[in-house]
C-alpha cells in the first residue's frame, strides 16, 4: 500500500495546506490551521490517503495559484452513455494532437476524470488554453447544459477527488478504465497495478501543440485534426489538385490499385479526395490508403513502404487542410417510395427505421459502382442523435433484418483506431417502380418529410405504430 499512497503524492499533490474531504453526508473545504469541531485542521498526511484507499472518506486536491502538476478533464453527465461518448470524444481529440499518455478513472457518479500529468509543473492559464483547445476540436461545447459539462481541474479554487477511493454517496469504486474495454472499470488490484504504470509527459508538449496552433494561426474551432498536421510540412507541387480527378476514377484506383509506374504521389491524392468526400476522419483516410499501399504491386512504385506511408500522411494532410474536391462527387438523391415502404415494413423499431434511411441515402452519394460504402458511427450519430452502443446494435439488427450488407466489420488497427464498417444496401423492394413513386432532392430532407410526401396520415396510422406515428409524422 505504501507504493500506492507514494504515487499518489507524486502524480496528484502540489500543496497540502488545502485539500477536500467527501464524508457520506457531507464535502468540505480543509484548510490548515483553521478551526473545525475545535480542532485545528491539519495538512494532508499519508493518514489520509490511507483512510481514502480504506474507502472510509474520499480525498481531493487542489492545484496552485498558477501552476499545477497536472490537468483533469472532469466529465460530469447526468446520462451515462453520454458521459461515456463525451469522453470518447476527448481520449479521440488527445489521440490526435499526439498525447497518448492520458489515464481515465470512473468518478464514481456521473462521469470520467480524464487526467494528464507532467514532469514538470505548467502554469494553469497554459494548461486552461490546452484545456479550451481540446473541447473545441472535440466539438463537444454544444451539449453542455446546466448540470451537464466538461469543467478543468485543478485549480486553487476548485479541486478534483483522487481516483481508487469511493464515493461516499453512491458507495461506487472510483477505479481506472479503458476506452477499448468500453470504460468498463478495473477491480480494485487491477486499477492499484494501472497507477504504478503512469507515465507522465513533458509540458513542452502541450505548449508546443498550443504553440504551433498560434504560429500557424489556426482558429480554435478547427485546430489540427492529427498529429502530422500540426507539424511543418512544405507543399508539394505534384500534390496539386487537378480538374481531371474524379469521383470514378478514385474508386477504380481504390479498386484495382495502380496500373503504371510514377503516378502513384497523383493517385494516393485523388483517393485520399474521395475518402475525405465521403466523410471519414483524417486518421481513417490514412488507415484505408495504408492498407490500399501495401496491396499494390512493387513494380507500380520505387519508393520503400515507408517513405509511401509518409507521403500518405502528407498528402491527406494537404487534402484536409485545403479542402480539395473531386469533380461528379455529388450526385443525383433520388428515393423511391418502393424503397420507403420497404424501410417500413422491414424495420419494426423507430429508431432502425431512421437508421436504415440515414443509410440509404448516405450510399446514393458516396457508395461504388459495387454499391459498397463507408459510413462512421461518428455520421450516424450526427444524422440519428443515436450514440455508438446502439448504433452498433441497430446496426447489426438491420443487417438480420436484410436491410443492410455488412461486406466488412470494422478493423483495430494502429493504436486504439478502428476503420469504418463498409456496408451495401440490400432493401427488398418488391413493387415495380413507376416515376410518380420517386422524389428527388437537392438537399436531404427529413425522413417525416420524406413520409409525408409519400403517404397521406391515414396511410401511415395504417403501416406505423401509433407511438411511431406519433414520434415521427405528428410533430411535423
Amino acid at each position: 500500500m505504501d507504493d500506492i499512497i507514494k504515487k499518489l503524492n507524486d502524480l496528484y499533490i502540489i500543496q497540502r495546506k488545502k485539500y477536500l474531504i467527501q464524508y457520506p453526508k457531507q464535502y468540505i473545504t480543509c484548510q490548515t490551521g483553521e478551526i473545525r469541531n475545535g480542532k485545528k485542521t491539519k495538512p494532508l498526511t499519508d493518514w489520509h490517503f490511507g483512510k481514502h484507499l480504506e474507502g472510509e472518506f474520499t480525498i481531493g486536491t487542489f492545484g496552485g495559484v498558477f501552476k499545477t502538476k497536472f490537468i483533469t478533464f472532469d466529465v460530469d453527465y447526468h446520462d451515462k452513455q453520454m458521459a461515456k461518448w463525451i469522453t470518447y470524444k476527448i481520449a479521440k481529440t488527445l489521440d490526435d494532437f499526439g498525447v497518448h499518455d492520458y489515464y481515465i478513472s470512473f468518478s464514481g457518479n456521473k462521469g470520467y476524470h480524464i487526467d494528464l500529468f507532467f514532469d514538470d509543473l505548467i502554469a494553469i492559464d497554459q494548461a486552461k488554453k490546452f484545456f479550451d483547445f481540446v473541447l473545441d476540436e472535440a466539438e463537444i461545447k454544444q451539449y453542455f447544459d446546466d448540470g451537464n459539462r466538461v469543467e478543468f481541474r485543478p485549480t486553487d479554487k476548485q479541486g478534483i477527488k483522487l481516483p481508487l477511493g469511493i464515493h461516499q454517496k453512491t458507495k461506487r469504486f472510483c477505479g481506472f478504465c479503458l476506452v477499448e474495454n468500453g470504460l468498463k472499470v478495473m477491480r480494485r488490484k487491477q486499477s492499484y497495478n494501472y497507477l504504478l504504470t503512469i507515465n507522465k509527459i513533458q509540458s513542452s508538449e502541450v505548449l508546443n501543440i498550443i504553440k504551433e496552433a498560434k504560429k500557424d494561426n489556426i482558429d480554435r474551432s478547427t485546430f489540427a485534426e492529427t498529429e502530422d498536421a500540426i507539424a511543418q510540412h512544405k507543399p508539394l507541387p505534384h500534390y496539386e489538385q487537378s480538374e481531371e480527378f474524379s469521383a470514378s476514377m478514385a474508386i477504380d484506383y481504390l479498386q484495382n490499385g495502380l496500373k503504371v509506374k510514377g503516378s502513384r504521389n497523383k493517385i494516393t491524392c485523388t483517393i485520399a479526395t474521395y475518402l475525405k468526400e465521403t466523410g471519414l476522419e483524417p486518421e481513417e483516410c490514412k488507415q484505408i490508403l495504408y492498407d490500399w499501399m501495401q496491396r499494390q504491386d512493387t513494380n507500380t512504385y520505387g519508393s520503400t513502404l515507408k517513405d509511401c506511408f509518409k507521403n500518405i500522411d502528407e498528402i491527406v494532410y494537404y487534402a484536409f487542410k485545403n479542402d480539395y474536391k473531386l469533380l461528379s462527387t455529388k450526385r443525383d438523391l433520388t428515393v423511391t417510395f418502393e424503397e420507403i415502404d420497404s424501410i417500413i415494413h422491414s424495420c419494426p423499431e423507430k429508431n432502425q427505421k431512421l437508421l436504415a434511411y440515414t443509410l440509404l441515402i448516405h450510399s446514393k452519394r458516396h457508395s461504388n459502382e459495387d454499391g459498397v460504402f463507408f459510413m462512421t458511427f461518428e455520421q450516424m450519430h450526427q444524422v440519428t442523435g443515436l450514440y455508438d452502443q446502439a448504433l452498433q446494435r441497430q446496426i447489426n439488427k438491420l443487417a438480420e433484418l436484410g436491410v443492410i450488407e455488412i461486406v466488412k466489420r470494422d478493423q483495430k488497427v494502429a493504436g486504439d483506431k478502428h476503420k469504418p464498417n463498409q456496408y451495401r444496401m440490400t432493401l427488398k423492394v418488391v413493387s415495380e417502380n413507376v416515376e410518380d413513386n420517386q422524389l428527388s432532392m437537392s438537399e436531404i430532407i427529413p425522413f417525416s418529410n420524406v413520409l409525408k410526401n409519400f403517404y397521406d396520415d391515414s396511410q401511415l396510422k395504417k403501416v406505423l405504430p401509433r407511438r411511431q406515428f406519433e414520434q415521427m409524422v405528428k410533430v411535423i
